[in-house]
């Protein structure tokens, strides 16, 4: 990805050239079809992005740590797993979701912008008129 396949607009968003803001609805039902088959194993990090997004989209003040024990955790758990089971945050994780999650940037998914000691994101998708 080059400096010129990303657009950053007046409010401080960063994303994939040529992607668009949309609802989590929207996300969820489009999201796919913009993941190639090999990239399948960013399903449950969709999921969960999706779950705390606000009506537009935006994940106001991302902080790692929670987002993997608690919505990550949740859209990764199945029926054999106990009760209360939870994934475990530490510093590989925190190396490999930071990465996972700039590959949905690099797909069109996902906008980014700082926000003083943490970072929001919006969900995009490719195609359209831009955001």
């Amino acid at each position: 990805m080059t400096a010129d396949q990303i657009t950053s607009d007046d409010d401080g968003w960063g994303y994939r050239t040529g992607a668009r803001f949309v609802t989590p609805a929207e996300w969820e039902k489009h999201r796919d079809e913009h993941l190639e088959r090999r990239h399948y194993y960013l399903q449950p990090l969709t999921e969960a992005l999706a779950a705390v997004a606000n009506t537009d989209g935006v994940v106001v003040d991302y902080r790692p740590h929670e987002f993997y024990a608690g919505p990550l955790s949740d859209a990764m758990r199945d029926e054999d797993d106990e009760p209360g089971w939870a994934l475990v945050y530490d510093r590989f994780t925190a190396m490999v979701l930071s990465v996972l999650v700039f590959e949905l940037v690099e797909a069109g998914l996902l906008a980014t912008r700082g926000n003083g000691d943490s970072v929001d994101y919006r969900l995009t998708l490719p195609g359209g008129d831009g955001a």
